[in-house]
């Protein structure tokens, strides 16, 4: 039965898939890490406990412990802002790409070797036939662009980044690089939880990035059940 690891947010812990996973602190060579656990099926808080900010995370910790654990595949679940006025806040979106060319983060810090950065097409797969088994309407496609945040981006910055992606965010491709150097398939849910800062007249409002993720909560909790199945057979 192959091993499943989800990354989240602690919201995405609640769904009654991960009731009565037990924790386990995880030892790396870059730091602890707390993982739920239970029966071939994995949890982590990217963010920590207590929370850490996105531009002070471990990803490289992250990503060692879920190796450790055994995972084969990397469910994602990441907040992102969109960059197109046609795609909604309360979308769902699978990446099929991803722009960050400052700040890469790598394994081979001593030593030469190259990797060719992508996303799973099994995970991606899986996302997507399950979405749609159960109607659920999901966007098929789309870079996902980094930043470093924590700030939002500017009205200048989105206008030039609306132009190279569909959403942004600032800790799906630190992972997605990591988990392929580590020979893990990985790939991303983006829950669309507001309009990035100029998209539309609208100022960028936390309580409505909340709203936004707790109808997208509510989605993940039909979905990823399925998902997961999908990917242990």
């Amino acid at each position: 039965m192959n091993k499943i690891a989800v990354i989240g947010g602690s919201g995405v812990l609640e769904i009654e898939l991960f009731a009565g996973l037990k924790k386990r602190e995880i030892e790396t060579a870059y730091g602890r890490v707390m993982v739920d656990e239970g029966d071939g099926l994995f949890f982590l808080q990217r963010h920590g406990m207590p929370l850490v900010p996105p531009h002070k995370l471990s990803h490289h910790a992250n990503l060692l412990a879920l190796k450790e654990c055994g995972a084969k595949y990397i469910v994602a679940v990441n907040s992102t802002g969109s960059l197109q006025s046609d795609l909604q806040p309360g979308s769902l979106l699978v990446p099929d790409d991803y722009f960050n060319p400052w700040a890469i983060k790598t394994f081979f810090d001593d030593r030469l070797e190259f990797v060719t950065p992508g996303l799973s097409t099994t995970v991606r797969r899986a996302i997507i036939d399950t979405a749609a088994k159960l109607s659920v309407e999901l966007v098929d496609g789309g870079t996902y662009i980094q930043t470093t945040g924590p700030r939002f981006e500017t009205r200048a910055e989105v206008r030039v980044l609306a132009g190279w992606g569909s959403v942004v965010g600032m800790t799906m491709a630190h992972e997605a690089t990591l988990a392929r150097e580590l020979g893990l398939e990985y790939a991303s849910l983006c829950l669309v939880d507001n309009y990035a800062n100029g998209v539309c007249d609208q100022v960028v409002d936390f309580r409505e990035i909340e709203k936004a993720q707790q109808k997208n909560s509510r989605i993940l909790a039909r979905l990823l059940p399925n998902v997961v199945e999908c990917l242990r057979q």
